[in-house]
């Protein structure tokens, strides 16, 4: 083979072309810290950088829906805490209500401050967030939770729906309540129709040893005589309470030690004319119902400013309004433990959403990025090799095969 000068100046040029090249292949990797720029210079490498970017940012999406469902959590929670406060302050006025000492004066300020906390309680049962959505009004959150009749009557608007947020590729957690459940599905204190020739009136006194006995006796599906206990008079001042299959439940005597003669039984009391009947009084357990709070104390804020209402009376639906009020009380608490709950997973679910998402970031960082000190090895390598080239380049530069003959 026959060696030219023009092919040692084509060789030495090829060296520093190729010495350049590793130079800017070096320089660019320590640069931008990346083992490659695009598939062809690694198919499988790109392929799994995408894979893991691709990762890396639903993970990134679901820490941020976890903050906002957070939030929407935290106003819900607020929102309910300061109704459970609300109810709380109606419950204390309407103890104050049955003193004895209160005149018709002291019943008009508190039925005009119960009025007051009811209008409170509408108030934040429609809650706005911050972009003017109703938090209680379900999927139609552009219209309030509720709204006031020209009747006077409250009416819930609310769908009865609830939005949830992916916050994990397996995990939605509901970020809403409808005010249909929380305020419109809370029972009310359960109820008697009591008949009978000799009964003058009848009412529940005491609730709780009353809803023992409710709970005990009322069947859901049942038919009206499957629900109906009895009291049957002796006609010697005794009576008997039985259940629906004729079972006895309680006895006792009638109390005549006042002009009132009263039977006092399972909470319940009851006034007769004539203690030494032999007649019977028919008690009905009535089917539980549901009411929201809002017509709750619209009708007992009236009740206490009416004077027409005997004190009795009164005092007998005030009884059964803070019962009413404590349900309420229950059922809020209830929705805000359950509030709370979801926080806790969310917050878990976020915790491990930082730490897979670490993970990713690693795991990508090994496929696709270079280590700083190897890539500034081999870029202080690519450059000498060019110096070297050079410099071959320029001892061939001053020489020709003429030197050798």
């Amino acid at each position: 083979m026959r060696i030219s000068t023009t092919m040692q100046y084509t060789n030495s040029l090829s060296y520093i072309k190729n010495s350049n090249s590793k130079v800017d292949e070096q320089a660019t990797r320590y640069n931008s810290g990346l083992k490659f720029q695009s598939a062809g210079e690694d198919p499988s490498g790109m392929a799994s950088k995408v894979k893991y970017e691709g990762a890396i940012a639903a993970y990134k999406q679901y820490i941020e829906a976890g903050g906002i469902a957070n939030n929407s959590l935290s106003e819900e929670e607020t929102a309910l805490s300061s109704m459970w406060d609300t109810l709380s302050s109606v419950h204390t006025r309407l103890q104050q209500c049955v003193n004895g000492s209160n005149d018709e004066s002291s019943l008009k300020a508190l039925s005009a401050e119960i009025a007051q906390l009811r209008d409170h309680l509408f108030d934040l049962m429609n809650t706005q967030n911050t972009e003017g959505e109703y938090i209680f009004s379900g999927a139609n959150s552009s219209v309030a939770t509720y709204t006031l009749t020209s009747e006077g009557h409250y009416k819930c608007q609310a769908d009865g729906s609830s939005r949830g947020v992916v916050v994990a590729p397996s995990v939605n957690v509901q970020v809403s309540d409808s005010g249909l459940d929380i305020f419109e599905n809370c029972k009310t204190a359960y109820t008697i129709n009591a008949t009978g020739t000799n009964l003058e009136r009848a009412e529940v006194k005491t609730y709780g040893t009353f809803n023992d006995l409710f709970e005990t006796y009322y069947k859901p599906a049942g038919s009206v005589a499957e629900n109906t206990l009895t009291i049957n008079l002796d006609g010697n001042g005794k009576f008997t309470l039985l259940d629906p299959n004729g079972n006895t439940i309680d006895s006792g005597e009638v109390d005549t030690s006042t002009s009132i003669n009263k039977i006092t039984v399972k909470g319940m009391e009851f006034t007769i004319s004539n203690p030494n009947s032999n007649e019977s009084i028919s008690i009905q357990l009535e089917k539980p119902t549901t009411k929201n709070m809002l017509n709750i104390l619209t009708e007992i804020a009236s009740v206490i400013n009416d004077e027409s209402v005997s004190n009795v009376d009164k005092i007998a639906k005030i009884t059964k309004c803070q019962v009413d009020v404590e349900i309420a009380l229950s059922h809020y608490d209830s929705y805000r433990g359950q509030i709370g709950a979801r926080q806790n997973a969310i917050t878990n679910v976020l915790n491990a959403n930082e730490s897979l998402s670490a993970i990713k970031v690693e795991s990508k960082a090994n496929v696709s990025e270079v280590d700083a000190f190897d890539a500034a090895s081999e870029l202080i390598r690519a450059q000498n090799q060019l110096t070297v080239s050079r410099q071959i380049y320029s001892m061939l530069n001053k020489q020709s095969l003429f030197d050798f003959i």
